[in-house]
C-alpha cells in the first residue's frame, strides 16, 4: 500500500484499466486517505492533483462517485469546490448539502444562480445562518422555502418567519410546514393560526406549547364550525329551534357562535339564537333585523342577547349582505356569501365603528 492509499495493484490496474468503475473505486480510495490522520503533506498534493483531474473527467458517474467521496471531507482546496458545486445537480446537490466549509457567500452565489435543486441542497444544510435563511425567504421560490421550514437545524429569526407569512398567505403548503415544524414563535402562531385548516389547528395543538387563551380559542372554533355544518343539514324551523334550544341549555349558544352563524349565512340559526338568549319573540326578532333604518334597535336587540359591542361590526356587515343580495342560503351560496362579509368588515369605516386591525383580524377569525 502506497501512501495514497492505492497498493500497486490498484495503480497498475488504474493505468490499463479507465473504466467508469474502476475511476469511481478509485477516486473513492484516494479520498478516504485523503481524510485520514496519516496523509503527509506530499500525498495530500498528490492526491489533490488527482481529483482536479477527476473533477474534469467526461464521465458523469466518476464525478458523482468523487462528490459523494469529498462531500465529508473536512478541506478541500477552493478550485476543486467550485468545480464541484458548479457541476451538474446529480454532481453538485450532495456536495452543496453537505460539505461544511462552504461560506454564507458561496451560499448566496449559489442561490443567485437560479438553479432550483441546488438552492433546496443550500435550504437543506446543517446550521443554515439566520442570514441565509433570510436571503432563501427573499430571493427563492415558495418551493424552496418550503424545504427551508423543514430544515429543523436552520437558523430563523422571527423576522424571517413573518417575511415568509406575509410572502405567502395563501400557501396551505407553507402553513403545513410551519405547523409541522417542531418550535415557531408564539407571535408567528397567533398570525397564522386563524387561517388554519381545522386539521391542522389540531396539529398545531398537538405539535406545540400554545398559550391556553390560543389552544382554548382553536378548539372553540372547530366546536363552532361543526355545530354550523350539522344547522346546514336541517332545513326546516323546527329542526334548527329545536338545535338552538339544545345549544342554549347546555351553554354552548356562545356569542362568537352566533355571530359565526349570521357571517356564514345561516339567518335562521342566528334569528332563533337571538330569540333564545335576548327572550324576544321571533317576529319581533325578524321585524328588528330587517329594519336596518334603525339601527340602535338591532344594537338594543343584540345587548340584550349579551353580544360584545365589539363583534356589531360582522353582524351589521352581514346583514346588509344580506339585504344587498337577497341571499337564499343555498349551500352553494356560502363561500360567496363569506366572501362579501369579509369585505363589508374591512370597509367598516364610520366614526363609531371603527375597527383596530386587531379588531379586523379577530372578527374575520369566526368568520373563515
Amino acid at each position: 500500500m502506497n501512501k495514497l492509499g492505492l497498493s500497486k495493484k490498484d495503480v497498475e490496474k488504474l493505468s490499463h484499466d479507465l473504466s467508469v468503475e474502476n475511476k469511481a473505486l478509485t477516486a473513492q480510495k484516494i479520498s478516504a486517505y485523503y481524510d485520514g490522520k496519516d496523509i503527509s503533506e506530499r500525498g495530500r498534493k498528490l492526491a489533490e492533483d488527482i481529483f482536479r483531474i477527476m473533477v474534469e473527467d467526461v464521465q458523469l458517474k466518476v464525478r458523482e462517485v468523487l462528490s459523494e467521496s469529498l462531500k465529508n471531507c473536512k478541506s478541500i482546496p477552493r478550485d476543486i469546490v467550485l468545480k464541484l458545486i458548479n457541476d451538474q445537480d446529480s454532481v453538485a446537490v450532495p456536495f452543496i448539502k453537505y460539505y461544511d466549509n462552504l461560506t454564507d457567500e458561496d451560499l448566496i452565489n449559489i442561490i443567485e444562480a437560479q438553479n432550483v435543486s441546488k438552492q433546496k441542497a443550500v435550504a437543506l444544510r446543517k446550521g443554515l445562518s439566520a442570514d441565509v435563511s433570510q436571503y432563501i425567504v427573499d430571493k427563492c421560490a415558495e418551493d424552496v422555502v418550503g424545504v427551508l421550514i423543514t430544515n429543523e437545524t436552520a437558523n430563523l429569526r422571527e423576522q424571517t418567519f413573518n417575511s415568509i407569512i406575509s410572502k405567502y398567505p395563501n400557501s396551505e403548503n407553507i402553513k403545513k410546514n410551519l405547523v409541522y415544524r417542531s418550535e415557531l414563535p408564539t407571535s408567528v402562531i397567533e398570525k397564522i393560526v386563524t387561517t388554519l385548516s381545522e386539521d391542522l389547528q389540531k396539529r398545531l395543538i398537538i405539535t406545540h406549547n400554545l398559550p391556553n387563551d390560543i389552544a382554548t380559542d382553536i378548539v372553540e372554533q372547530v366546536k363552532e364550525k361543526t355545530t354550523l355544518k350539522i344547522s346546514e343539514e336541517y332545513s326546516t324551523d323546527k329542526q334548527i329551534e329545536e338545535l338552538v334550544h339544545q345549544l342554549y341549555t347546555s351553554n354552548h349558544l356562545t356569542p362568537s357562535l352566533v355571530v359565526r352563524s349570521i357571517c356564514m349565512g345561516d339567518l335562521k340559526f342566528f334569528e332563533y339564537a337571538l330569540v333564545y338568549l335576548s327572550n324576544t319573540p321571533l317576529l319581533e326578532v325578524r321585524k328588528i333585523l330587517f329594519n336596518l333604518q334603525v339601527d340602535f334597535m338591532i344594537r338594543n336587540l343584540l345587548r340584550k342577547a349579551f353580544i360584545p359591542k365589539s363583534m356589531f361590526p360582522a353582524v351589521f356587515s352581514a346583514l346588509n349582505v344580506i339585504k344587498d343580495i337577497r341571499f337564499g342560503c343555498q349551500k352553494s351560496d356560502r363561500a360567496s356569501f363569506v366572501h362579501k362579509v369579509i369585505e363589508r368588515i374591512l370597509s367598516v369605516n364610520s366614526s363609531s365603528d371603527e375597527l383596530s386591525e386587531e379588531d379586523v383580524n379577530y372578527l374575520i377569525s369566526k368568520i373563515s
